[in-house]
């Protein structure tokens, strides 16, 4: 290649340089078509995997605290008393019965005798007869009476299906409640409550418990309806915060200004978080409801109300506002470039008057 010739990047022969402006790549890389497919697809799929899980997971904790006592007590109730015999024996169920019967329990000369003459015979049932009422009271160890529990057991929930338990907790509950609003009921609970804070272990916890049910769950209207954002936990750092009071009365009038209590809920639990307390004039009201407001707090801020979301993406928004910031660096380090230049230069010499 002939020296003279201009190359590529040379500048055409006779003119000025070109002036064409180098503008600096945005940050990040273009995905692949695989890896797009996939996140849609995983945003697509999430929602109702996770609806899902919530639901077995609520389903898991009602069974095992809730229903599952219930029904425990209910199968108890059924199977080792007296009483509840007879309800079982309406129900076409009798535990005397021979297919119900636990040989290896009896004891030696009983089994003797079934071995020789079978459980119809007569003599061996009035023998097994006079032995169970010997054992037998108004509560009954199946063991000890030789009945097989869970043959029982499986027959009982067959004709009482576990969602009784379901009914009977939903029956209690509201029966609680309508205990719970009534004069006497009211001096009950209110008396269970002062034992509660007694205790020495259990009054560290349940006053806390019972402000944060009676938080979410009371009948009465929250103290706190307006949402607003605050500078938190440093200025130029916008949080998502409840205004739940007007404040304390001592801080207002130490610092004279008007200082409100405001919640700063945590992502994911919005049921945990800080209470601080705020200027009034500092705080900008959001137009969201709670439960907008508690959907973008457990989201991560990915679920935004309709009104509230913004024309162009994360992304495209982040490029913007780095752009600039980039183009100065490139200045301010070109000018570096030049300055050491000039400071590396030999001084000129100084001409002979």
């Amino acid at each position: 290649m002939d020296r003279n010739e201009p190359g590529p990047s040379s500048p055409p022969p006779g003119g000025a340089p070109s002036q064409r402006r180098v503008r600096p790549r945005p940050p990040g890389r273009r995905r692949r078509p695989t890896q797009r497919f996939f996140l849609r697809g995983l945003i697509t799929l999430l929602p109702a995997v996770l609806t899902v899980f919530l639901l077995v997971t609520a389903y898991r904790f009602v069974d095992q605290y809730v229903t599952g006592p219930v029904n425990s007590v209910i199968y108890w109730s059924l199977e080792n008393n007296t009483l509840g015999w007879q309800a079982l024996r309406a129900m076409g169920i009798d535990p005397h019965a021979d297919e119900y019967l636990k040989p290896d329990a009896l004891p030696l000369e009983l089994q003797d005798l079934l071995r020789e003459r079978g459980s119809a015979d007569p003599a061996f049932r009035a023998a097994l007869e006079d032995w169970r009422d010997d054992h037998e009271g108004l509560f009954v160890d199946l063991d000890a009476v030789a009945i097989q529990s869970t043959r029982l057991r499986r027959d009982v929930t067959a004709r009482v299906p576990p969602v009784i338990g379901v009914v009977v907790s939903i029956l209690l509950v509201i029966s609680l409640g309508s205990l719970a609003g009534g004069f006497i009921g009211m001096r009950v609970l209110g008396s269970a409550e002062r034992a509660l804070h007694v205790i020495p272990i259990v009054r560290s916890v349940y006053p806390y418990t019972k402000q944060l049910v009676d938080f979410f769950l009371a009948e009465r209207k929250l103290e706190f309806e307006t949402v607003v954002a605050i500078q938190y936990p440093r200025p130029g750092v916008w949080s998502v915060a409840f205004v739940t009071s007007s404040g304390l009365r001592t801080l207002r009038e130490a610092t004279r200004r008007n200082l409100i209590s405001v919640f700063v809920p945590s992502s994911p639990m919005p049921m945990t978080g800080y209470t601080i307390f705020v200027p009034a004039d500092e705080v900008v009201p959001l137009p969201f409801s709670v439960d907008e407001a508690l959907r973008v707090v457990v989201s991560g801020g990915v679920l935004i109300p309709p009104h509230e979301r913004m024309d162009i993406s994360a992304e495209e928004a982040l490029t913007r506002a780095q752009l600039p910031g980039m183009e100065q660096a490139l200045a301010r380090k070109t000018a570096d470039r030049r300055g050491a230049a000039a400071s590396d230069a030999p001084p000129e010499e100084e001409s002979p008057r």
